[in-house]
């Protein structure tokens, strides 16, 4: 099971948007090499708890029902919640809106269709 640390929670436009973190399945060593920082380092860095190595979810959600949602790898921060001020955060949220976006008709339609009188009490 994968645990998930929540950064963000909030509303908007009526729905809840979650952004939240876990750490990468992917080695540091191959999404990064020696040409362009010390490998070994990053990787004592985040063994240290000095630098996080996470993936990031952004999920849409109405009532807990998630319509949309979004996960990227491979961040390497200081402080996760640093991809709340810089763009990351809100890129995948973005994506995540999208994917709510055209959820949304087909699901409102299909819920107009259940007769709730009908459904076991």
């Amino acid at each position: 099971m994968r645990y998930w640390d929540e950064l963000l929670r909030e509303q908007r436009n009526g729905l809840t948007v979650v952004v939240d973190k876990s750490w990468e399945d992917c080695r540091i060593r191959d999404l990064f090499d020696e040409s362009c920082c010390d490998v070994e380092d990053l990787e004592r860095k985040v063994n240290r708890g000095d630098l996080d190595w996470f993936m990031l979810r952004a999920r849409v959600m109405y009532n807990d029902l998630e319509l949309g949602s979004h996960i990227c790898g491979g961040f390497l921060y200081e402080d996760a919640r640093e991809v709340l001020r810089d763009g990351m955060a809100e890129d995948l949220i973005y994506s995540a809106e999208q994917e709510a976006k055209q959820a949304l008709p087909g699901l409102i339609e299909g819920l107009l269709r259940v007769e709730v009188d009908k459904l076991a009490a």
